[in-house]
């Protein structure tokens, strides 16, 4: 199975190459309808089966009916057992018990978006395939919590502690850690990921930009990724995301 990971990790890397190199490519103008465009950009908001994301893309046009872009991309990854417990009656604190690490990552790529289906009418959808491949770079953050030291019966004292599923049990957590507790112990894990999807673009407007996009992404890490105890960990994430986009076209 590791041997497996590492070959997809190793085919991510050499789609980030080729699509690189295709980045380099001249590009023109483009007509749509009476009006000329040279450029676009657009931001998105993404739901995935794992989480949450959002993307800024800067685009250029090859022709009327193609474009290359970069893109920027920050998700996060949950594992797929977390579950949120309220431990005391503590509501506002609830804790995912058994959670190691919260899972980030930045994705900087590049892609190539291609008009499949053209609008027919002014208020139409025009449908485009769009591919994409980056580097990545994972933050993993360390989840900590607040447990009661001592007798449980007697006052116990509290103690804000990195989270061990061998020495924290259930009811010695009594709340979740700041979010910013785990920060000194973060760790960088690399990576690659590809991604494929179909872009719905339906603004009336021809100089803007606003469009569904459903589709698949592939990460890979060099590393294993502990995020739950007691868990198998993976260095390989499939997710099927669908996103919303906005922006605009620019002469220049």
């Amino acid at each position: 199975m590791l041997c497996w990971n590492r070959n997809i990790f190793s085919l991510l890397l050499v789609l980030v190459v080729f699509a690189t190199s295709l980045q380099g490519q001249d590009s023109s103008s483009t007509n749509f309808g009476k009006n000329i465009y040279r450029k676009s950009w657009s931001l998105g908001f993404k739901v995935h089966t794992s989480g949450i994301g959002g993307e800024f893309r800067q685009e250029k046009f090859v022709t009327a009916t193609q474009k290359n872009f970069w893109n920027i991309d920050v998700s996060n990854i949950k594992h797929i057992k977390e579950q949120k417990s309220f431990n005391q009656g503590q509501e506002e604190s609830n804790i995912v018990y058994g959670k190691l690490n919260s899972f980030y990552q930045i994705r900087a790529g590049v892609g190539q978006q291609k008009v499949q289906f053209k609008k027919l009418v002014i208020r139409g959808v025009q449908i485009s395939s769009t591919v994409n491949v980056a580097l990545t770079a994972g933050w993993l953050k360390p989840v900590f919590v607040e447990v009661q030291v001592g007798d449980l019966n007697e006052n116990p004292t509290p103690s804000l502690e990195q989270y061990d599923p061998y020495a924290h049990s259930y009811e010695r957590i009594s709340a979740r850690g700041p979010w910013l507790a785990g920060v000194g112990s973060s760790k960088l894990v690399p990576g690659a990921s590809a991604k494929f999807a179909l872009n719905f673009e339906f603004s009336p407007e021809e100089d803007e930009i606003k469009a569904l996009e459903a589709g698949v992404i592939l990460d890979g890490f060099i590393d294993p990724i502990p995020l739950m105890a007691f868990n198998r960990q993976y260095n390989v994430f499939f997710n099927v995301y669908v996103s919303f986009l906005f922006g605009r076209k620019t002469y220049l």
